[in-house]
């Protein structure tokens, strides 16, 4: 399958690395990104929850890992990154991985509306 970009909103990275403690070998190492599946903070609600009697509202986190080597892309976070994507098949499940990411701009947030006293 061909890949395709999307702008998502990333709300952080952390590298990490996983040493053999009997050997000292690093077995993995990489970047793991949380990111909501949106550009953009506006109020979701889940209708086909909320059709079956389920409470879904707001965003949902994803958590993705890429190579160590992609680090120097993570400029700042929050902030808006195009991901660069393949749909892959994995047993019987369709899935998305994410392949690159490539910096956009930082995200603000913004209040639209004063809370009531």
């Amino acid at each position: 399958m061909q890949n395709f970009k999307q702008t998502f909103l990333f709300l952080s990275a952390q590298s990490y690395r996983i040493v053999n403690e009997a050997t000292g070998e690093v077995t993995n190492e990489g970047i793991s990104l949380r990111y909501i599946t949106s550009d953009s903070l506006d109020p979701v609600v889940d209708e086909m929850a909320t059709s079956r009697g389920q409470l879904s509202k707001g965003q949902k986190v994803v958590k993705v890992a890429l190579p160590i080597t992609k680090l120097e892309k993570c400029k700042e976070f929050p902030a808006l990154y195009d991901a660069t994507m393949k749909f892959s098949v994995v047993g019987d499940k369709q899935q998305i991985q994410v392949l690159d990411i490539d910096y956009v701009g930082l995200a603000k947030l913004t209040v639209d509306k004063p809370r009531p006293n």
